[in-house]
């Protein structure tokens, strides 16, 4: 059983970029500490969209976007966007756009993406122990990340900053269980939180698979 007490919403701060990116970043924190992001409503087909018990990319994309809307509209423009994970768009992010420039924000990745990506510069920076660092190129966005055992970069995410309409974003999110988009984690568990100053990240790729080992695993 999942419980989790709905986060209290604050005042938006005054206008300003400095003020706003500050601000988006508290909400970030607060969200990944009572939203958690993981699998288990999609392979188990229950039907909990939305909502604070979380879930995916768009579950938790749509949910943070209502709650930009409710605490900074209409200061600040945020909307949905699909994004490319290994070449796929299955991927569901937001873009906000603060005194003409856009930001790309991922609430729904289930790494720790703590802070919204700047889409006209190179940015990077560390949320536990995770590097992310993103480059425009074009219309393009491309962001990387190395975890600590890595001693590389690797892709993460690449967004067409082209704009999307609001009909194509619906259908796509409509469709996102489809066995056509080949979802890396269809079948599998994944279950990712914020907790105090840690990540915690729990990966399984077959639900079925060899229980009496899992305990262990999970502990590692």
């Amino acid at each position: 059983m999942l419980s989790f007490e709905a986060a209290a919403s604050e005042d938006a701060p005054p206008g300003g970029t400095d003020a706003l990116l500050d601000s988006l970043e508290k909400d970030i924190s607060t969200f990944w500490r009572t939203v958690p992001f993981h699998t288990l409503f999609l392979n188990y087909a229950l039907p909990v969209e939305n909502s604070q018990h979380g879930g995916t990319c768009s579950d938790r994309a749509v949910l943070f976007l209502e709650q930009l809307q409710l605490k900074y509209s209409p200061d600040l423009n945020a909307r949905l966007h699909r994004a490319y994970i290994s070449g796929r768009k299955t991927h569901t992010v937001i873009l906000v756009t603060i005194n003409t420039r856009d930001y790309l924000i991922d609430v729904g990745a289930n790494w720790p993406v703590m802070r919204p990506f700047p889409c006209f510069e190179p940015s990077s920076f560390c949320a536990f122990g995770i590097w992310f660092r993103s480059k425009p190129d074009g219309r393009l966005l491309k962001i990387e990340m190395k975890r600590p055992e890595q001693e590389d970069y690797r892709p993460f995410l690449e967004a067409d900053l082209e704009p999307q309409s609001p009909e194509f974003v619906a259908e796509a999110i409509a469709s996102r269980l489809s066995p056509l988009n080949e979802l890396p984690f269809a079948n599998g568990l994944r279950f990712a939180c914020v907790d105090g100053n840690a990540f915690y990240f729990l990966k399984e790729d077959n639900l079925v698979g060899d229980a009496a080992n899992r305990k262990e695993k999970w502990v590692e």
